[in-house]
């Protein structure tokens, strides 16, 4: 959807890895389809608008062979509009943007119609001949599409609603694409997020992360979405308290944001696995920012968080008890696998049953409402307003005096609840356990900030290592809860397997806490690579 822009970019200093580009599209994404159009159409916000005539848009992306263009975070579209010149454009993600809303855009016309780099300011071009290499660039897929636009005026902002309904084509086969797109014309961004809550909550809209781009590279290679995990943090050393905060804010946001075309998608026990994590990264970062900063706002996105994740969490028990059963005393034991068959097809009964209900989550308004109020709240930088004026002098403060702070605390407190290990019984186990995760979280928020050499990463993977030994006996317990909520019907081979079944975890508590008190040991020993 392309911007009231310059013809050609003026140039200005970026990551090494993106084009030189000023112009960048601020855009918000729905997902839709013909009756959610109608509705918008009909929404308050539009009855004052002028609804522009139906247009075609037939959009034609280019690649390599090898794919380098996508491989490098670039998107090269040709687009026609009716007996318009075409327009050739070229898309990045900004990855240093703590805006989930933003990628980069530049466009210049196209008067032969052909996908010719050379038309670009030399930074773009420069930028696209390295990436292809001499490579040939070819026709990967298509996107057909009828599209209906209006501009709003929303608080001191213009703003253009589109409402798509089309297909993406590629290889003979095409897939629907229908979607509402709000894009910021002039003014500022937190009108765009206000506007687009509105219009949530008035239309029970869902929002949608994956451009059209992503649907016709799918739908071409016949893949599924695939879950994401979180990105490496983006903190320079020099970066200030107020900097940090809103990287990792977010880069949680985006790693949550990231698994919901995978869970749309497919049933990839990974979309499960990864949405949750990246809601209790948030959590323990919040949790760990609001020992400096009482903010209400803090508390109502942990709380909101908390709640995402357990509506998830039926689903990943499902998945958590069948990946762990199959990969463990069912693992080539096709007689015992075949004598566990009634006890897994009432796994997978509930497991069907319970991708249905967190899909209803994701697509809930109220999901893409919290997502929405956490981008408002980084755009924003609400923490601010919770320091005093004394305490101001925090946000410009070095961000690895904090950071030091906490992991000396996480350290310590890990270390006493472990005090007693192994002797310990199973609830103060994972007491230490959520304390080992929270000061890995931290390190992986917190490490770019310090030198990232061998003293860290050997301490991550302690942390990690121990985490994973206790989580044995997690496993175990929250397997027997299981079997215990299952309708098995008395069904005696079912019974069986799962006795079979907890008699395999409990042998591996024992081999897990054969290692632990050596990897206590380690733990313990290690140094702070933060110091």
């Amino acid at each position: 959807m392309g911007g009231a822009k310059a013809e050609q970019a003026k140039l200005s200093p970026a990551t090494p890895d993106e084009p030189k580009a000023v112009p960048a599209e601020i855009e918000v994404k729905f997902q839709a389809d013909r009756p959610t159009l109608e509705r918008v159409l009909a929404a308050h916000h539009l009855q004052e608008a002028v609804i522009a005539p139906e247009r075609e848009l037939l959009s034609i992306y280019f690649d390599t062979s090898g794919r380098d263009l996508q491989r490098a975070g670039l998107t090269l579209r040709l687009r026609r509009k009716g007996r318009s010149i075409p327009v050739l454009g070229v898309k990045w993600t900004k990855e240093a943007a703590a805006d989930l809303f933003t990628r980069g855009e530049v466009e210049t016309r196209s008067p032969e119609g052909e996908p010719n780099i050379e038309l670009f300011e030399p930074a773009i071009r420069d930028r696209l001949t390295t990436v292809l290499g001499g490579q040939a660039l070819g026709p990967v897929f298509k996107t057909h599409v009828k599209r209906r636009t209006a501009v709003i005026h929303h608080g001191r902002s213009e703003i253009e609603i589109a409402l798509d309904d089309g297909v993406v084509l590629a290889n003979d086969q095409s897939r629907p694409v229908t979607e509402i797109e709000l894009e910021l014309k002039r003014g500022n961004a937190a009108d765009l997020l206000g506007l687009a809550r509105e219009l949530a909550q008035e239309c029970g809209l869902s929002l949608a992360f994956e451009p059209k781009a992503g649907k016709g590279y799918r739908l071409a290679e016949q893949a599924a979405a695939r879950p994401q995990k979180a990105k490496p943090m983006l903190l320079s050393p020099s970066a200030s308290f107020d900097d940090m905060i809103a990287a990792v804010i977010a880069s949680c946001l985006a790693h949550f944001t990231a698994n919901w075309t995978a869970l749309r998608d497919s049933d990839a026990p990974e979309s499960i696995h990864q949405l949750r994590v990246a809601l209790r990264r948030l959590r323990s970062a919040l949790g760990i920012f609001r020992k400096r900063i009482i903010l209400p706002e803090l508390e109502d996105i942990r709380a909101r968080a908390r709640n995402i994740a357990s509506a998830l969490g039926p689903a990943r028990e499902c998945d958590a008890f069948r990946q762990n059963a199959l990969a463990g005393p069912f693992c080539n034991q096709p007689k015992r696998l075949a004598a566990a068959a009634r006890l897994l097809d009432a796994v997978e009964g509930r497991r069907v049953a319970s991708y249905a209900a967190a899909r209803r989550v994701m697509d809930d308004p109220v999901t893409s409402l919290f997502v929405l109020d956490v981008q408002s709240f980084l755009l924003k930088r609400s923490w601010r307003t919770a320091l005093s004026p004394a305490d101001l002098g925090l946000l410009t403060s070095p961000a690895t005096d904090f950071a030091g702070e906490v992991l000396n605390r996480l350290r310590r407190r890990a270390l006493k609840r472990g005090k007693h290990l192994p002797d310990m019984p199973d609830e103060e186990r994972h007491e230490l356990r959520i304390a080992l995760k929270n000061l890995r979280y931290a390190v992986e928020f917190f490490g770019p900030l310090f030198e990232e050499d061998k003293e860290q990463r050997s301490f991550l993977r302690l942390v990690s290592d121990l985490q994973e030994d206790l989580g044995t006996h997690n496993d175990s317990a929250t397997a027997e809860a299981f079997i215990g909520t299952l309708e098995l019907s008395g069904d005696p081979g079912a019974h069986f397997a799962a006795g079979y079944l907890l008699g395999f975890y409990r042998h591996a508590t024992v081999v897990a806490d054969t290692h632990l008190a050596r990897k206590w040991k380690n733990f313990r020993r290690a140094g702070a690579f933060w110091a």
